[in-house]
């Protein structure tokens, strides 16, 4: 299982034991379903559930809660979105997709997009990652980028985000560069998926840019050992 993965091989023993323990749960638990002509074996699957469990191995099972479908396509993918604005007009548009998170329904992944983030693992992108932290969200049944912690520890954690969260989006808007990706800023949910990704793939960026941010993710998903490698901008999500 960890030899295809930079993340998984970096493991401690005992993170490596909890990750085995919730990778095999996961595959009894889930269905990985495979879409548009994509084959996947037993390996890839392996890998697949390895991925979507490592921000688990502090929070534990809890985390796979409330859905039962992983669906893998081979690429990105399209999706038709729909809005209905303030004067009544129905907007109907596409969307290309590398993951997607539905509340109470499957996790979606491009498996491309899964390769070439293990093929660049210090970049600061980990698709799986992302959408898994979009599932612990909704744990509590908010979409608000604040999982669901002891009280103490929520009420500091949504303090320092949204501080950091306003703090970042004002950045962008006065066009100052970042080396977090700029999709951080599109709604606090999205903000702490794209940040608990940089933990597992570039946590040393993570730490210079938002060290509050990273010692609550440290506590939140364990540390982790990656050696630093060269931070970029990803076009699009």
């Amino acid at each position: 299982m960890c030899r295809h993965c930079p993340w998984l091989r970096t493991l401690q023993p005992a993170q490596e034991a909890k990750l085995r323990e919730l990778t095999a749960l996961f595959l009894q638990q889930k269905t990985i379903t495979p879409v548009a002509g994509l084959a996947l074996d037993a390996g890839q699957r392996m890998l697949l559930a390895a991925l979507c469990c490592l921000p688990l191995m502090e929070f534990g099972r809890e985390g796979l809660h409330g859905w039962t479908e992983l669906v893998v396509y081979p690429e990105a993918f399209r999706v038709q979105r729909s809005h209905v604005d303030a004067a009544g007009v129905l907007h109907e548009w596409d969307d290309e997709l590398i993951g997607e998170s539905w509340d109470s329904g499957p996790l979606i992944l491009s498996w491309a997009d899964v390769q070439a983030d293990i093929a660049d693992p210090h970049a600061g992108f980990c698709v799986a990652v992302h959408e898994m932290a979009h599932k612990l969200d909704a744990l509590d049944g908010a979409m608000d980028g604040t999982p669901p912690l002891p009280r103490e520890w929520q009420r500091q954690w949504a303090h320092d985000f949204q501080q950091q969260y306003d703090r970042f989006c004002a950045q962008m808007e006065a066009g100052q560069e970042t080396a977090i990706d700029p999709y951080a800023a599109e709604a606090p949910e999205e903000f702490f998926a794209v940040v608990s990704e940089y933990h597992f793939s570039a946590s040393h960026v993570l730490e210079q840019e938002m060290p509050t941010i990273a010692a609550h993710l440290r506590r939140l998903y364990g540390a982790v050992n990656v050696e630093p490698g060269h931070a970029r901008l990803k076009p699009s999500r």
